[in-house]
């Protein structure tokens, strides 16, 4: 068997955001979140750091995959973008959760 030792800078996954909405229900947004990778010691600090999920995304995620759905249009990755999707509760913690469950090799049952 074989081991990748080197890996890329930043790794992609998908982030599923639930909105509650008018009926009692939820809309499901996705996007793909393109996030930097930690080393270990990286990521115990992360653990240790105390962070809020929006302090978290803002450390971890360096790019997305993400489409308007009213309009169908791209939306490039830039501060003030995140610092928009970050306003839409309950953006942060699913991204954040997102970002924990791929660097631990889990998987979320959607």
């Amino acid at each position: 068997m074989a081991f990748k030792r080197t890996q890329n800078p930043t790794f992609t996954t998908k982030v599923t955001v639930n909105i509650p909405n008018d009926n009692g229900g939820f809309d499901k947004s996705t996007f793909m979140a393109k996030f930097k990778r930690h080393s270990a010691d990286e990521l115990q600090n992360l653990r240790e750091s105390n962070l809020t999920n929006e302090e978290l995304v803002r450390k971890v995620l360096v790019g997305w995959e993400l489409k308007d759905e009213d309009t169908g249009e791209d939306v490039p990755f830039s501060k003030a973008e995140l610092e928009a999707a970050l306003q839409i509760l309950p953006t942060p913690l699913a991204t954040a959760l997102a970002f924990w469950e791929s660097v631990n090799g889990a998987r979320s049952k959607n």
